[in-house]
């Protein structure tokens, strides 16, 4: 009786001090959770990339070209945030509230003009109080936060870089040990499990291709597109609006539209009609319809498809939940419980030897072997039974 209770006492203690340990570990990494996430996220979407890249360059070293990955990469947002920082800052420098609110009262008197006909006079003059006093306080309101905005950015950009710092090492070693970790993990599953997390490893990895890796190239298309678009119709900073619109294209809801629609309404008011036509039309045809209709299908090319409630809620839901992280955060939890739903359905992948991102078979000759021979063993006693019969 003592060694039962020796071994269940060291059993207790044991759990007691791992799950003791796991929490303090949780608890001491919480300060950079919004890092982890980002530097898995990060490291996800930039394995096919890295794979292209030793592709064509031809270099198998995965040291190396994760480096140039990541500097790529790097270099590129570096590039289009500071440009559009430099932009922010030396725009709202040049703000003045009363050249503003001059600004927003000659909007109003040619919004009055155009329904002078329809509306007397007298109230179109309490119109006009209305509207300018709530416009004035208005723009002071909204230019005092943007300046604080870009102020408190600038104080914290050492903290920033830090942040950075972290999540590029991260994505570099995740990256280079990525899949031995999930070997790891695969192999320390007990054998009559393997199979069935191998199944849902591939329905996670191709619900988060369509979730993140198709979505955010969607997305960044888009900008693209957008920015070269605008420079083409004359519309000042192009870079920056690109890089807008790119990111409005990550909102369901919202979409590039929140971008064209009121571009296109602001250069209808200073009397450019043609460039308000152009914008509208370049709007609905390159940023709507294009990468919707015709970019993202031929991406995701009829691998991971997923409900569109599924994709609405899962990017926009969590965003009022958990704020700007909840773009990273919902997919990622609709897509695992998705991944689990189609597992436990036994839903059979769309092609089971196809090529994942990584590069690997998911079900290869290997595993088509061991099924046989799995076969092969079941047929045996059934032969010998007969030939003794």
């Amino acid at each position: 009786m003592t060694e039962p209770l020796d071994r269940k006492h060291f059993t207790i203690i044991a759990g007691i001090v791992v799950i003791s340990t796991a929490l303090l570990i949780f608890y001491l990494s919480w300060v950079f959770v919004n890092v982890i996430i980002l530097s898995i996220l990060g490291a996800y979407v930039l394995r096919p990339l890295e794979m292209r890249l030793s592709e064509f360059t031809k270099i198998k070293n995965r040291r190396i070209t994760s480096i140039l990955t990541i500097v790529a990469v790097a270099l590129v947002f570096s590039a289009v945030f500071l440009n559009i920082i430099f932009i922010m800052g030396s725009e709202l420098a040049k703000l003045q509230p009363a050249v503003l609110e001059t600004d927003v009262d000659a909007i109003i008197d040619y919004g009055m003009g155009l329904m002078g006909d329809y509306i007397p006079d007298s109230v179109q003059q309490n119109m006009k109080e209305n509207l300018a006093g709530s416009a004035s306080s208005t723009i002071l309101s909204a230019v005092t936060h943007l300046q604080r905005l870009v102020l408190s950015f600038i104080s914290n950009i050492a903290l920033f870089a830090m942040e950075l710092a972290v999540v590029v090492f991260l994505v570099y070693y995740l990256l280079i040990d990525g899949e031995n970790i999930v070997q790891t993990f695969i192999n320390i599953l007990p054998s009559n499990r393997v199979e069935i997390v191998k199944d849902f490893l591939y329905h996670l990895d191709s619900i988060y291709n369509s979730l993140f890796n198709v979505y955010l190239v969607v997305c960044v298309l888009t900008g693209i597109i957008g920015g070269i678009g605008l420079m083409l119709i004359g519309v000042p900073y192009p870079v920056m609006w690109g890089a807008v619109i790119a990111v409005l294209a990550l909102l369901p809801i919202v979409g590039p539209g929140a971008f064209y629609v009121p571009a296109a309404i602001y250069y209808f008011l200073v009397h450019d009609p043609v460039r308000a036509v152009m914008i509208v039309i370049f709007g609905w045809l390159f940023l709507e319809t294009i990468p919707g209709n015709v970019i993202r299908p031929r991406l995701m090319m009829q691998r991971g498809q997923i409900h569109p409630i599924i994709t609405l809620l899962s990017f926009t839901a969590p965003l009022f939940v958990v704020g700007a992280m909840g773009i990273i955060i919902g997919p990622a939890a609709f897509g695992f419980m998705l991944a689990l739903y189609r597992t436990y359905r036994g839903t059979e992948p769309k092609n089971p030897g196809e090529t994942r991102n990584d590069g690997e078979v998911f079900e290869g000759d290997e595993v088509v072997e061991q099924k046989e021979q799995a076969d092969d063993s079941e047929e045996e006693p059934v032969k010998e039974s007969t030939k003794e019969d």
